[in-house]
């Protein structure tokens, strides 16, 4: 998707954990009409089912869950470190005391690069 369709890992992410198109009824107009274009398009690339990924990428990560968040993602930070896992235990052995530590929404990408934290809004 990002290599060969040149879509950003934001616009993947929307395609891998798509969402529903109730959800999408329901955005405004230019949101709706991107979503509706990535669904479209790329319909067959949805992911369906529980599934929690790290992608990396040439200048960081994306972290993203499937958008009913049956599968568990946990994110934390300390500093200008950024820590993605399944379980909170993962992040407190790396980081006993991370400043931020948050639970991803169901489909919502988190996208750290090397400059700076992105996230999906």
């Amino acid at each position: 998707l990002t290599r060969r369709q040149g879509l950003t890992m934001l616009e993947a992410s929307h395609v891998i954990a798509a969402p529903f198109w109730s959800t999408i009824n329901h955005m405004d107009d230019e949101l709706r009409d991107e979503y509706m274009f990535l669904r479209n398009n790329y319909s067959s690339l949805l992911v369906t089912g529980p599934f929690s990924i790290i992608v990396g990428f040439e200048n960081g990560l994306m972290a993203l869950n499937d958008r009913l968040k049956l599968r568990s993602l946990v994110a934390a930070r300390k500093g200008d470190l950024t820590i993605f896992s399944s379980e909170e235990a993962g992040i407190r052995a790396i980081e006993p005391e991370p400043d931020e530590l948050w639970y991803p929404s169901g489909g919502r990408a988190e996208i750290v690069t090397l400059d700076r934290a992105e996230d999906e809004e």
